[in-house]
């Protein structure tokens, strides 16, 4: 069976938020074209705090391959420790 980018997004986000991860958060799915398998899943979570620390991610790093964060927000040295350690890009997002 092949899933399109849409389904592949679609199951993604229903089993995040049947988890109860999806509290609130923004998730986006990217899908990868990789020659040794046929889609790669990336998922993106987006935190509008001001201030990021280990309590507020509790339980929100499953799966996770970006943290997307305000442009000013402060993000805990302890926080950056842990993303290193779970290979999670921390980027910062830009103004439009």
């Amino acid at each position: 069976m092949t899933f399109n980018e849409e389904q592949i997004e679609w199951i993604v986000v229903e089993v995040l938020r049947r988890l109860g991860v999806a509290g609130g958060e923004r998730f986006r799915v990217a899908g990868v074209e990789r020659s040794s398998t046929p889609l790669e899943v990336q998922i993106e979570l987006t935190m509008k705090e001001s201030v990021i620390t280990l309590r507020s991610l509790e339980g929100r790093l499953a799966g996770i391959a970006r943290l997307i964060v305000q442009p000013r927000a402060v993000v805990t040295p302890a926080v950056k420790d842990e993303l290193k350690q779970r290979n999670i890009e921390l980027v910062r997002e830009t103004r439009a």
